[in-house]
């Protein structure tokens, strides 16, 4: 196949940065050119990638990799590198994945040992992510801080290599032919990538053939796609994807846990699931998203555990946005000291199911006397939005879709976190950090699913974070094509390097 074209619904990277791209494009790109350690297959199963795992004993993680493995440039992968990318992961965005490593070294060229300070249950599914991709030591070191940008890109090991990219019209990337993996070697020559944020052009864009597929098709997209004959629309699972709702800042109307239940209490998660996400979607109920537990690595017994823990919650909230509710909700917000101030809610520009959802939650919201004023950011700024706190100083809830990597409440968890990613009001309990880190020690599936739970029950007395709804993973691909991972596991490999021709 001479070239694929895919859209990006979420428009260009930010990075490609592998650690650092802890979004849609960015991490769609990265991961089709750099390798994690190890390959999460489309059913969530974990095997050998750049290397295989052993683990000596309940503290060490040991990485032998496989032979014969070349960067584009023709050198040798070695346990350098490894040392180098890890080091580097435990300085990015999501260094908290690392944070019971206490050494990571290289035995020999070959074999690199992790050194925990504890057992850690989390961190070798995380090998198989983003967080692991592997780049050259010796490009990076010399790209410096333009590491993973338009005019410097990166060094790997991938399926594809990065030809071009020009800021604002798109990338091109092309086949690497001597890619150590034959089962995933590319099956298009090259593939350009657009950046197609606005959801009527993109929709249009499939229909009329101008793209040959995306993963992340906005839901506001699905009635036309289902209805159209040039391509197959998949709703596929498991997605770990869901429409979060954070609070941005410690200040401002929504500054208490009372302000934000009463602000919770307004908001109708099945009309979410129903009208925006036309049923691509089912409805949440706590922080934490049903596909992170709903799933084999929580095991049966775990799984028991949290449906059991779940019940209340869903049985609590899912009235809420209902008349009584919101009745309820004005005077909570009343005696809790709401004043009429405006509530910033921030919403990606373009996004048609998001902005349908702000204005549901605007909606409902006046009812019970709260005064919504909708933001809709360019995606440079939602972006920054996560990032800078300067970019998000005046802005009090931020609407974003939002995902796991790992199939893994533990995951999950670590927003709760002091420091961490999403945990943008600065939530510390010692209770609840104890039970976070109590469960990644832990080696059997029970104890780690109560330490979850039990943290999960607590944080959500806070009435921070909130997963409102469960999304599945929305892929179009044009007829003719085959080879697409419908799973979310499409953002961990080189997914675009299975599409080619159907058989």
């Amino acid at each position: 196949m001479p070239k694929l074209k895919w859209g990006l619904p979420y428009g260009e990277p930010n990075t490609i940065d592998p650690p650092n791209t802890a979004y849609y494009s960015s991490a769609l790109v990265a991961m089709n050119l750099c390798d994690p350690l190890l390959r999460l297959n489309p059913d969530y199963s974990i095997s050998d990638g750049l290397a295989s795992l052993e683990t000596p004993n309940p503290t060490t993680l040991r990485l032998t990799l496989r032979e014969g493995v070349k960067f584009w440039d023709g050198k040798p992968l070695t346990s350098a590198d490894v040392v180098w990318s890890l080091e580097h992961a435990q300085a990015s965005i999501v260094g908290f994945l690392y944070r019971n490593v206490k050494s990571i070294v290289a035995v020999d060229v070959a074999t690199v040992d992790i050194n925990l300070t504890q057992p850690d249950a989390l961190l070798p599914k995380e090998l198989a992510s983003f967080g692991a991709g592997i780049q050259q030591k010796a490009f990076s070191e010399k790209a410096g801080q333009k590491l993973g940008s338009p005019s410097t890109g990166v060094m790997c090991t991938g399926a594809f290599e990065l030809e071009s990219w020009k800021p604002g019209a798109g990338i091109t990337l092309t086949a690497n032919p001597d890619y150590w993996d034959d089962a995933h070697r590319a099956r298009a020559k090259s593939v350009t990538l657009s950046f197609l944020t606005d959801s009527t052009a993109l929709a249009q864009a499939l229909t009329t053939g101008e793209i040959d597929g995306a993963y992340e098709v906005p839901a506001s997209a699905v009635p036309a796609l289902r209805s159209t004959s040039v391509g197959r629309l998949t709703l596929g699972s498991p997605s770990q994807q869901y429409v979060g709702l954070s609070p941005m800042r410690t200040d401002g109307p929504l500054a208490t846990a009372e302000l934000r239940k009463a602000f919770y209490m307004t908001i109708n998660r099945a009309d979410i699931a129903r009208v925006p996400f036309h049923n691509a979607a089912e409805p949440n109920y706590t922080a934490i998203n049903t596909d992170a537990w709903d799933n084999p690595s929580t095991g049966s017994a775990g799984r028991d555990l949290w449906s059991a823990a779940y019940k209340p919650f869903a049985q609590e909230r899912k009235d809420w946005g209902g008349k009584a509710a919101i009745a309820e909700a004005g005077k909570l917000a009343r005696s809790a000291g709401y004043d009429g101030a405006p509530i910033t809610l921030a919403v990606p520009a373009g996004d048609t199911a998001l902005g349908q959802t702000a204005l549901l939650i605007q909606e409902s919201a006046k009812k019970a006397g709260f005064i919504v004023k909708i933001r809709s950011l360019d995606p440079a700024s939602y972006s920054a939005a996560t990032t800078d706190p300067a970019a998000r100083k005046d802005i009090d809830m931020y609407l974003n879709l939002s995902f796991n990597v790992a199939p893994d409440p533990a995951e999950a968890v670590e927003t709760f976190m002091p420091g961490t990613y999403f945990n943008f009001i600065g939530y510390d309990n010692e209770d609840v950090t104890r039970l976070v880190k109590d469960s990644r020690s832990a080696t059997d599936r029970v104890t780690v699913a109560k330490s979850l739970i039990a943290a999960q029950a607590e944080y959500e007395k806070n009435y921070g974070f909130q997963a409102l709804v469960q999304l599945s993973e929305i892929s179009f691909l044009r007829e003719g094509l085959g080879g697409m991972t419908t799973s979310f596991a499409y953002l961990s490999g080189p997914s675009l390097a299975e599409i080619g021709p159907s058989k």
